[in-house]
C-alpha cells in the first residue's frame, strides 16, 4: 500500500540500519512544479517503516467527554511517522494550511450569514444602510450584491462596470441581470472567438470541430 506526503515533505530516506533501502526517495516535478500529491511506492522497507512496523508501539489517548457520559480512551497505535498517510484525503496539513483553512472555514459561515440576512432584508423592501452596504461589499462578490450583465460577447461581468474583464468590449446598453434569475439568455455565438465557441460545444456534449460558422450553428441549435 502507497503513502502520501504533506505538501511540505520534499524528500525522504530510510537507512538500511533502520530497515529502510537506503535510497532517497523526492516529490516529482514537473516543469520546475513540485507534484502537489506525492505517491510514496517503496516495497523495499521505506513504506513499513514509515508506517511504524519494527518500532514499538505508542499510546493514543483520546479525550472523553464528561456531560455526554463518554470516558476518555487509551489504545496502543503504531508508531506511524505523522508526516505520512495511508490515503490522499488523509494527508496530514501543514500549520500554514491549518491556519488558511480556520480562516476560510470563519470567513465562509460569515458570507452564508450575511447573505442570509441581505435576501431577508430585500424581502421585506428596507434600504440597507451606507455602513451595512459597506460591509457587504467588503465581504460579497459584486455580482451578488448588483446582479450580473453579459458584455456583447456573452461574457458574464458584475453590473456597473464599463467594460467586460475578460474581453475588454464595451458594456454600454446592456441590460443588467438579476442575481437569481431562471430566465434564458439569447447568446449571438457569431460574435463570440472560436476558442470560446469549441469550449462551450464541449461543455454541452457537441462535436468541437468545424468552423466558427459551423461551431456557432451548432451550439444554436441546441440553445
Amino acid at each position: 500500500m502507497s503513502l502520501y506526503a504533506r505538501s511540505d515533505m520534499m524528500s525522504v530516506s530510510i537507512p538500511v540500519s533502520s530497515g529502510g533501502c537506503g535510497a532517497t526517495h523526492t516529490r516529482p516535478v514537473t516543469h520546475g512544479a513540485p507534484a502537489k500529491i506525492w505517491k510514496l511506492d517503496c516495497d523495499n522497507g521505506c513504506e513499513a517503516y514509515l508506517k511504524g512496523a519494527r518500532k514499538p508501539k505508542v499510546i493514543k489517548v483520546t479525550p472523553g467527554d464528561v456531560r455526554a457520559g463518554v470516558p476518555q480512551k487509551m489504545e496502543k497505535i503504531a508508531d506511524a511517522d505523522p508526516m505520512w498517510s495511508s490515503t490522499p484525503d488523509t494527508i496530514p496539513l501543514t500549520p500554514d494550511e491549518t491556519a488558511l483553512n480556520s480562516r476560510r472555514e470563519s470567513r465562509g459561515a460569515q458570507q452564508i450569514q450575511m447573505i442570509q440576512a441581505l435576501a431577508a432584508l430585500r424581502a421585506t423592501g428596507i434600504n440597507l444602510p451606507p455602513e451595512a452596504m459597506w460591509l457587504l461589499e467588503r465581504d460579497l462578490p459584486a455580482g451578488v450584491l448588483r446582479g450580473t450583465m453579459l458584455c456583447p460577447n456573452g461574457h458574464d461581468n458584475p453590473a456597473g462596470l464599463k467594460f467586460c474583464g475578460e474581453c475588454g468590449g464595451r458594456m454600454d446598453g446592456r441590460g443588467e441581470l438579476p442575481a437569481a434569475s431562471d430566465e434564458p439568455v439569447t447568446v449571438d455565438y457569431s460574435k463570440l472567438h472560436v476558442a470560446t465557441l469549441k469550449k462551450l460545444c464541449r461543455e454541452n456534449g457537441l462535436d468541437d470541430k468545424g468552423t466558427k460558422e459551423q461551431l456557432a450553428d451548432r451550439l444554436g441549435a441546441v440553445a
